[in-house]
């Protein structure tokens, strides 16, 4: 890797732990807002998840928002409580940022709203544009928290940092109709160089998660940042009311081949970055996740594992995340309460408990591999 600038012993370390898992047979597992957020927890703070409740393990990485900074999925200061607790865990922490249209929101960046794509923000929040110091101020908050999430030894606490994901969709303000390539090339190496450059972030590796299927390198690469600004290759892909024969593994399996290569090429890291099961289907909308009952893959976790080992490309991703268990109507790994045990909880413990999967703890409280 010929990344850009300085980083810190324990996150060469973290890259050079992903890179073994590329090489090994086994998958990290990894789940959104595990620590915090969940349907079976009762207690908030990074030590429950409902995946721990239901296989007595933590998701090996954890994913976490800028969000929170808002006061969504949270708040500031108790996520970096959350990050700490993890990490004494032995998970590894992902940071995403679904980030606010930061032409609302008078001064301030109160509003969640990635998805409204008007106002030009991309183009107004760069340098020359009138809303370039208020997005740095969101900047600094980035910043500041990667320095206040500190582990047990008092060092800061590596990182996985996931920003503009999905940039070849049009649903957030920074997809593909709304920035040109060379202008979303820009804005991203814009935000490394002010976190990493001037404000001298050292502990963050950073992903580039284009939205799926991939058809060809060239597609992938289209908005690529540059080897100097990316770590880890990454796919957003979901599975959208899976049925046999609907072509989902095959088009994953050629998407996660694709971008092996292209990792393998340039020395970098391949991952699933989002994957998921999608029913969109009930009577009051759709649910993002599976449903309550009556899924049509019930097995699908070991099913989807099948598939993604079943070629080169599948074997060599270092991790694969699912989305957060927001409530007991939109969630993304069953779960089993007191009242209610999902149809599909034994095939995600079938899936948890396989060999190819890897849960937490990942690191000891030495810092050394499990």
């Amino acid at each position: 890797m010929n990344f850009k600038y300085k980083r810190t012993e324990k996150l060469i370390r973290l890259l050079d732990t992903l890179r073994d898992f590329s090489y090994s047979d086994q998958i990290l597992f990894g789940q959104q807002n595990a620590g915090h957020i969940g349907v079976s927890i009762d207690i908030t703070d990074g030590t429950e998840s409902d995946c721990k409740n239901l296989t007595g393990m933590h998701p090996a990485i954890v994913g976490v928002d800028t969000l929170s900074f808002q006061g969504y999925e949270g708040n500031y200061n108790d996520l970096i409580t959350v990050v700490k607790n993890l990490r004494r865990q032995g998970v590894i922490i992902t940071l995403s940022s679904h980030m606010p249209n930061f032409t609302l929101g008078g001064d301030e960046f109160y509003d969640y709203s990635p998805n409204i794509t008007d106002g030009d923000c991309g183009r107004r929040i760069l340098p020359g544009g009138d809303l370039n110091e208020k997005y740095n101020r969101f900047l600094d908050l980035i910043a500041d928290f990667a320095s206040a999430c500190v582990d047990v030894e008092g060092e800061k606490i590596p990182m996985i940092f996931r920003p503009f994901h999905e940039c070849n969709g049009d649903w957030f303000w920074w997809g593909k109709d709304y920035l040109t390539d060379e202008e979303y090339i820009d804005l991203f190496r814009y935000t490394i160089d002010y976190l990493m450059g001037q404000k001298g972030v050292d502990n963050l590796a950073v992903a580039y998660s284009p939205n799926g299927p991939v058809e060809n390198a060239d597609g992938y690469l289209s908005r690529y940042p540059g080897d100097e600004y990316i770590d880890i290759l990454g796919l957003d892909y979901y599975h959208d009311k899976p049925h046999k024969g609907d072509g989902f593994y095959h088009r994953l399996s050629e998407s996660l081949d694709i971008i092996d290569d292209i990792a393998k090429e340039r020395g970098m890291i391949a991952a699933l970055t989002e994957i998921g099961y999608r029913s969109l289907e009930t009577e009051n909308g759709y649910f993002e996740g599976l449903a309550p009952m009556d899924n049509t893959a019930p097995e699908w976790f070991t099913e989807t594992l099948d598939a993604i080992t079943s070629t080169a490309g599948g074997k060599s991703i270092a991790y694969m995340l699912v989305w957060a268990n927001f409530s007991d109507t939109q969630f993304w790994i069953p779960f089993a309460t007191e009242d209610f045990r999902h149809e599909m909880c034994d095939d995600f413990v079938k899936f948890a408990e396989d060999p190819r999967i890897k849960m937490a703890p990942v690191f000891d409280f030495n810092d050394q591999v499990c």
